[in-house]
């Protein structure tokens, strides 16, 4: 993750969108970003048998609309400037293409409840977003507001830590002079947990020294409830999730644990993966 410049925010003009829309806008203006509110737009719509194409003004009515929810959320603390952009498109598709962009560091998108759409396998597009996306994906849950970044919690397997990616975490946390919490879940049986390589943290914490953090391996088979009990403790406001694979979500389903993920729509959730540009 390089320092975040461009943040996209998507909308569907729905409540929980509107949620994130104001995240994002505190967030850029914590990171003197740029945000741009992006909307994707289907270009065909089908009734019955007849194929009904958007006229071209359609485009100039979602941009009036998206002006004036932006208007609404004004406060005292604007950003200089907000851009506008609507795409055509299935959203997935045009969100995963759009975060290859080297103008979107960052997508944010709303959430109603993790355990829900999981359950119903992915049906939900920020879900679908994060595991596909070549750019870090902040999920915001409807109900949360925000608050600075001070204490991040990056979840991560061990194997995956490099120099690299702990300058890609500095460059996130040192902008927004955050405590960064690195949580390592291993099972108490041996058996069920595979060997992990030995981390020479003070080699790999030369690639920033600016950086403040903490290291923690909690133990428990509950891999869930040990990650809850750890963002009590420590009042984590953001909770960052690392793989080595854009599969993110099915390996929760793996461990079976979607049906306690609930607990994710009390904090946003960052999904990154090694990979990412």
């Amino acid at each position: 993750m390089k320092n975040i410049k461009n943040i996209i925010v998507a909308t569907d003009f729905s409540v929980t969108a509107r949620h994130a829309y104001v995240y994002a806008k505190k967030l850029a203006k914590t990171l003197s970003a740029t945000l741009t509110v992006v909307h994707v737009k289907k270009n065909l719509m089908i009734a019955s048998d007849v194929v009904v194409l958007f006229s071209p003004d359609e485009n100039k009515h979602i941009i009036r609309d998206i002006e004036q929810f932006i208007n609404e959320e004004k406060g005292s603390d604007e950003l200089q400037e907000i851009k506008i952009k609507v795409l055509n498109g299935e959203p997935v598709r045009v969100l995963t293409e759009l975060s290859k962009d080297n103008g979107a560091d960052i997508i944010v998108m709303g959430t109603t409840g993790l355990s829900d759409a999981l359950t119903k396998i992915f049906g939900s597009n920020s879900l679908k977003v994060s595991n596909k996306a070549h750019c870090p994906v902040l999920l915001v849950p409807r109900d949360v507001k925000w608050r600075p970044l001070e204490q991040i919690m990056f979840a991560s397997n061990y194997d995956s830590m490099t120099t690299e990616f702990v300058k890609n975490v500095a460059d996130f946390a040192v902008g927004l002079n955050s405590n960064i919490h690195f949580v390592n879940v291993k099972n108490f049986d041996p058996l069920f947990e595979a060997k992990q390589k030995e981390i020479d943290w003070n080699k790999l914490m030369a690639a920033d020294s600016a950086l403040q953090y903490e290291k923690h391996t909690i133990y428990g088979n509950d891999t869930v409830e040990q990650i809850k009990n750890y963002c009590e403790e420590k009042d984590i406001d953001l909770m960052v999730f690392v793989s080595k694979h854009r599969n993110f979500w099915e390996n929760l389903v793996h461990k079976s644990i979607t049906e306690r993920i609930a607990l994710f729509t009390t904090i946003p959730i960052m999904v990154m993966h090694v990979d990412d540009k």
